[in-house]
C-alpha cells in the first residue's frame, strides 16, 4: 500500500470517529484532520502520531497565522544546537516577520539594562539577559487563538466530548521569565496527573511540548490543562460547559474562528 494511500486511509479513520469539527462545537461536519499542536511547533516538523482531529476547513486554516507566531515563539528557548535546527528557526522568524506590523510589534527590549534591574531579584537564575518585548495585538491574538484551539482539543482528547457552542474555553498564557518568578498556578498543577506528550514507539517529543490535564468527574463536563512548550512559554486552558466556571474576560467559545475576537491580555516579555 503506497504512503498516499496510507494517508488517505488514516484521514477517513479520523474523520470517521469524529464527523464533526471539535473547534465549531459539533454542528459542522468535519473535512479535514487538524493536528493540535500542530506540526509547525516541532523540530523538522517531526510530529508523533496523536491528537489528531477531526475540523471543518475553516476552523482548520483559520489558525495558520497564529500557529506560525507561536511556533516562532516555541523557539525562543532553550537554543537550538545543530545547524539544521538553526535554519529552521530562521525560516521560521523570516515567516513569521513578514505578517504586517509584526516587525515593529516583537523586538528586544530597548533598554535591557533597565529591563535586567527591573528582575534584579531573579536575574542571576536567568538563563539569559536577553529580554524579547511580546505585549502587542498579533501576540495577544496568536496565543489566544492558539491556547483556545488547543484547549478545545485537549477536551475532546481527555473526555472524549466536544465543548458545545454553549460552553467556554478559557485561557492564560505565561512566560518563561513567569517560571523565574514562581508565578505559575501551583494549586492547578497539584490537581494534574503527571504530564504526557506525543509518542510513537520509542520516540517521543516531550522536550518540544508536555501537558498535564485534570478531569474532575466522568461527566465529561469540564477539563483542564497546563501544557509547556520547550522552555519558553506555558499555556493554561480550562474547558467548561458551566460559562460561569470561567473567567469571562478571558474565555471564547466554540466556533469562535468564525467570528470576531477579543483577545487575552500577553505578558511583556519573553
Amino acid at each position: 500500500m503506497g504512503e498516499a494511500k496510507q494517508r488517505k486511509t488514516f484521514s477517513q479513520r479520523i474523520r470517521e470517529d469524529q464527523p464533526f469539527c471539535i473547534f465549531c462545537g459539533g454542528g459542522t461536519p468535519s473535512e479535514t484532520v487538524e493536528h493540535y499542536p500542530p506540526r509547525s511547533i516541532f523540530d523538522g516538523k517531526h510530529r508523533r502520531r496523536g491528537m489528531e482531529f477531526g475540523a471543518c476547513k475553516e476552523c482548520n486554516e483559520a489558525s495558520r497565522e497564529a500557529d506560525l507566531v507561536v511556533a516562532m515563539l516555541s523557539r525562543m528557548m532553550p537554543d537550538t544546537r545543530t545547524e539544521a535546527g538553526r535554519a529552521e528557526v530562521q525560516r521560521l522568524i523570516n515567516s513569521a516577520l513578514r505578517i504586517p506590523g509584526f516587525s515593529k510589534e516583537v523586538h528586544p527590549e530597548r533598554d535591557q539594562l533597565g529591563t535586567l534591574i527591573r528582575y534584579r531579584d531573579i536575574a542571576a537564575q536567568l538563563p539569559t539577559w536577553k529580554f524579547l518585548r511580546i505585549d502587542g495585538p498579533i501576540v495577544a491574538r496568536s496565543m489566544t487563538i492558539f491556547g483556545s484551539k488547543l484547549g478545545l482539543a485537549l477536551h475532546r482528547a481527555t473526555t472524549g466530548r466536544i465543548l458545545s457552542t454553549t460552553g467556554v474555553i478559557a485561557v492564560q498564557w505565561y512566560s518563561n521569565l513567569q517560571v523565574y518568578q514562581d508565578a505559575l498556578p501551583k494549586e492547578f498543577l497539584a490537581m494534574c496527573g503527571p504530564g504526557k506528550t506525543l509518542r510513537q514507539g520509542n520516540f517521543e517529543v516531550g522536550e518540544q511540548f508536555r501537558v498535564a490535564s485534570v478531569v474532575p468527574d466522568d461527566s465529561g463536563l469540564m477539563s483542564g490543562h497546563f501544557a509547556v512548550f520547550r522552555e519558553s512559554f506555558a499555556v493554561l486552558m480550562f474547558a467548561t460547559e458551566e460559562p460561569e466556571e470561567a473567567h469571562k474576560g478571558w474565555s471564547v467559545s466554540p466556533g469562535f474562528l468564525k467570528r470576531p475576537l477579543t483577545v487575552v491580555p500577553v505578558q511583556r516579555t519573553l
